[in-house]
C-alpha cells in the first residue's frame, strides 16, 4: 500500500478534483465512492478491476476496510488523516474512498408493465439519490434525469442512492420534453396540488412517472405533455410531501398493483 502525505502528490490532487468538480468526473468518466458500503456494492456489481482505493491512515486496520483492500485489484493508497479529511466529501470521514468508472449504460428492459422514472429538475443530490433508491427498490426499469437536475453520479447522490445506481439503469442530462413524446407508455406527472387521486389512477401497462423539484414541481411545459396529473391524497391543510417521499409513495403504489 503506497503512503501519501503531501498535498502536491498528483494522485491526491486528482482525487481532490474528482470529489469537487462535476466537470472533472464527466470528462474522465469516473466517480468517487464514499464509504465501505458503496465500495462493496460497486465491487459486487462490477468487480474490483480498475477500482482505486484511498484509505485513511487511522482507519486502515478496520476489518471492513482491510477486507476491501484485500479484495481490490487496483491501486491502494494510504492517505494521512489530514489529507483524507480534506478530500472527504463528508464532515465525518468514513475511512475509505474509491475512484471507479461510471457504470456503462445498460439497455432498458421495458416490458408491457414496466415503470420508467423521469426526474425533472431535482437539484438536491440527496433527494435525487433517495428517489433513485426508491425507484430501484420498487422495481423500476430505468430512470432518466433531466439536464437541470443534480448529477446522479456525485458523491452525495451516490450516498443517497446507497448503490441504487449500480442496479437501476440511469441516464442523465435528458431532454424530458422530447423523451415523453417518444416513449411508448402512459406518462403521469406528479402534482401535489391538483390532478386525480393516485388511488383512482390507471397504472396498468407501461407507465412513466415524472417527479419534479421541491416547491416548483414538474415544469408546466412537461406536465402539459403528460397523459394525466396525479396527486397523493393527504389530510386537509397539510403541506405536500417532499419529492423523495412522494416518489416513494407513487412507486410503491405502482408496485402494489403489480404484486398484489
Amino acid at each position: 500500500m503506497k503512503s501519501v502525505t503531501s498535498r502536491e502528490n498528483p494522485e491526491y490532487r486528482r482525487l481532490l478534483r474528482l470529489t469537487q468538480r462535476v466537470s472533472e468526473r464527466r470528462d474522465s468518466g469516473l466517480i468517487v465512492l464514499d464509504g465501505p458500503h458503496l465500495v462493496q456494492a460497486y465491487m459486487a456489481a462490477f468487480g474490483s478491476e480498475g477500482v482505486e482505493l484511498f484509505v485513511q491512515e487511522s482507519a486502515a486496520d478496520r476489518a471492513e476496510i482491510r477486507m476491501l483492500c484485500e479484495a481490490g485489484e487496483g491501486r491502494t493508497i494510504c492517505l494521512s488523516d489530514r489529507l483524507f479529511d480534506s478530500a472527504s466529501p463528508v464532515e465525518t470521514p468514513t475511512g475509505i474512498l474509491a475512484v471507479a468508472a461510471v457504470p456503462r449504460a445498460r439497455p432498458m428492459v421495458f416490458a408491457g408493465n414496466a415503470l420508467l422514472v423521469l426526474i425533472d429538475g431535482v437539484q438536491d443530490p440527496g433527494n435525487l439519490g433517495s428517489i433513485l433508491r426508491s425507484a430501484a427498490a420498487a422495481g423500476a426499469s430505468a430512470a432518466w434525469v433531466s439536464e437541470g437536475s443534480a448529477d446522479p453520479w456525485s458523491p452525495k447522490c451516490l450516498r443517497g442512492g446507497m448503490g441504487a445506481q449500480f442496479h437501476l439503469p440511469v441516464r442523465d442530462r435528458i431532454d424530458l420534453k422530447t423523451a415523453v413524446q417518444e416513449v411508448a407508455c402512459r406518462v403521469l406527472a406528479a402534482d401535489g396540488r391538483s390532478g386525480e387521486s393516485l388511488y383512482d389512477t390507471d397504472l396498468s401497462g407501461a407507465v412513466a412517472i415524472v417527479i419534479g423539484a421541491e416547491g416548483r414541481g414538474v415544469s408546466p411545459d412537461l406536465a402539459d405533455l403528460a397523459h394525466a396529473r396525479v396527486r397523493i391524497p393527504m389530510e386537509t391543510g397539510l403541506e405536500s410531501l417532499n419529492a423523495a417521499a412522494a416518489a416513494a409513495v407513487l412507486f410503491f403504489e405502482w408496485r402494489r398493483r403489480r404484486t398484489g
